[in-house]
Parts: C-alpha cells; sequence; structure tokens
C-alpha cells in the first residue's frame, strides 16, 4: 500500500477546508494519513473571534461570500477527530516547513512510511476532490521551469513548458506560478507535495527553517495566540522560503533540481483548479501578484462553473 502524508498548520481552522480537504478520492493501492499541526488551539477565544465578524457579515462580493464558506462555523478539536484529521498541538514556531519537522521530530512518525507529504495552510479553499487522482492516476498536464531561460534582476523568474505529470520525475510541486513577479520561483509550502526522496536529500532530514538574515535563529511566537494585526507584521516568516529557494537551487548541480519541480497553474500565485490559497486567513486579503489574481482567480472558477 502506497500512502500519502498531509499535514496541515492549524492556525485560523477554516471548517470549508478542514471538512473538503478529507473528502479527497484516493486512487486504488493508496491510503491518506490526515494530521493538524495547530499552533493554536481551534477553541481559543483569539480563534473564534478573529473570525467571528466574518460569520456575522453580508458578503459584499464573491471574495467575501468565499470567505464567509471558508468560515461557516468555528470547528473545534473533536469536529477534526470525527472528520479523520489526528490533532497535534505544538509550539507556535515558523510553519511551512517547521510543521514537517514537528511532526517528523515525533518518535512515533517516520517520513520514509509516505511516498507523498502535503504541506498545507488551512487557510486554502478547496475547489475539487479529484486532486489525488489527477496526480496519481489520471496524467494531468504541470507546468515546469525552464532552466536555460532563467532571468531577471534576481534571477528568480522563469519561463515554463506544460509537460504531462508522468513524464517527469518529480519531487516537488506547488500550487500557482506568476512569471511576471520578481521573485517568481518562491517556494512557500502552503499548499505544496513533495516525495520523500526529497526528504532523503535535506540536511538531517528536515527543512531549513532558519535565514541568515536572521542571525540562524529559529523565530518563534511560542505561547502567542493571536494574529498579527498588520499584514507585513509575519513578514519575517517568509525568510525561510529563501532558504528553501537556494537549497532548490544548489543541491543539484546547474539547477538540476528545477527539473524535478512544477506547478498545477500558471495563472496566478496561489490559484490552481484545486485549491485557492488564502492570504492571512482570507481569500480577500490578497496582496500577491501585482494585480492579476482578481481576473485570474475569476477565470479559474469560472471554468469549474463556480461563477
Amino acid at each position: 500500500m502506497k500512502k500519502i502524508l498531509v499535514l496541515a498548520t492549524g492556525w485560523h481552522f477554516s471548517s470549508h477546508f478542514y471538512e473538503e480537504m478529507v473528502k479527497q478520492k484516493v486512487p486504488d493501492g493508496w491510503e491518506v494519513d490526515y494530521f493538524c499541526i495547530a499552533h493554536r488551539a481551534p477553541e481559543d477565544d483569539n480563534t473564534i473571534t478573529e473570525k467571528q465578524y466574518i460569520r456575522d457579515s453580508e458578503p459584499e462580493n464573491f471574495l467575501n461570500e468565499m470567505d464567509k464558506q471558508m468560515y461557516e462555523y468555528p470547528i473545534t478539536e473533536e469536529d477534526l477527530t470525527n472528520l479523520g484529521w489526528i490533532y497535534l498541538l505544538e509550539d507556535n514556531t515558523c510553519c511551512d516547513g517547521e510543521i514537517f519537522n514537528q511532526w517528523a521530530d515525533n518518535k512515533n512518525h517516520n517520513y520514509e512510511d509516505y511516498d507523498i507529504i502535503c504541506l498545507t495552510h488551512d487557510d486554502n479553499y478547496i475547489l475539487s476532490d479529484n486532486l489525488f487522482m489527477d496526480m496519481l492516476e489520471n496524467n494531468i498536464k504541470i507546468h515546469k521551469p525552464i532552466i536555460e531561460s532563467r532571468y531577471g534582476r534576481a534571477k528568480h523568474q522563469f519561463h515554463t513548458e506544460e509537460v504531462a505529470i508522468n513524464d517527469i520525475d518529480w519531487m516537488f510541486i506547488e500550487n500557482g506560478y506568476s512569471e511576471h513577479v520578481p521573485k517568481a520561483f518562491t517556494p512557500r509550502s502552503s499548499f505544496c507535495f513533495f516525495k520523500k526522496e526529497l526528504v532523503d536529500l535535506l540536511p538531517n532530514n528536515r527543512f531549513d527553517i532558519t535565514e541568515t538574515a536572521t542571525g540562524g535563529k529559529l523565530m518563534s511566537r511560542v505561547g502567542e495566540t493571536k494574529s498579527f494585526d498588520n499584514h507585513m507584521d509575519l513578514n519575517d516568516w517568509n525568510s525561510p522560503v529563501g532558504t528553501l529557494r537556494e537549497w532548490l537551487y544548489n543541491v543539484k548541480p546547474d539547477l538540476g533540481m528545477l527539473n524535478h519541480c512544477g506547478w498545477f497553474s500558471v495563472s496566478a500565485q496561489r490559484v490552481s483548479r484545486y485549491c485557492i490559497e488564502g492570504e492571512r486567513g482570507l481569500v480577500s486579503k490578497h496582496q500577491s501578484d501585482c494585480g492579476k489574481y482578481i481576473p485570474m482567480l475569476q477565470k479559474e472558477l469560472e471554468e469549474i462553473g463556480m461563477l
């Protein structure tokens, strides 16, 4: 039996996310384990009150409607367990790759038991229940970077080509890509999939969540259960993205790892036919993609019949 490990960062606790993610169809011969690695409890007062105004609001547009669907009710730990999630409460340290580290540091867990690992935020709006089927059985088209096309002032932009997922030995797939963004190649790991072979290559089989500019210190909010008020207050937590990007560039000669990387969509960052990623908890809080987010989001939703 082959296995998929899904690790969700438990912070915003969208009831829609936790309900829809476990509805994924699973190919024969595969099984999925779902873990919520929480950095605050779903019953915490801050967790509930921060989204209560959304539940009480009258949506002004389709983005607000999606936000309201995401937080239809305050989900509880018991609800998560009943849905099939294994709930673990861990220290509130820098998320994304860190939730894999926290899961893997548990002596009862071994990443080698899994063929594919998914890291996801819990403010993502899940659009499809066919994700695993498409990845593993339906030979979907994905988009991979063309190494020779590297350009831009920061050298983080690449042209892409569409390939069948079975035609490349993929090791790392993310949700969406936007070539026009100066830091287009940005492995945020907020909805991504990687194989255990990638973890084999990581130093100590863990993600490096430090960053030289921070003095190599673990960024931590241990004991904090309140979200930041301002969008940029959490910006330092993006630093490990650069660390992971440089590792992907250098782990194989001549950017060779990029031959094993891809995206589900090149319509917009954070958007694919499978998932619309929230930003700071909400779809409506988008502050990325240089003004192209809304039209690309509308296009994806129209194609699947949601608009």
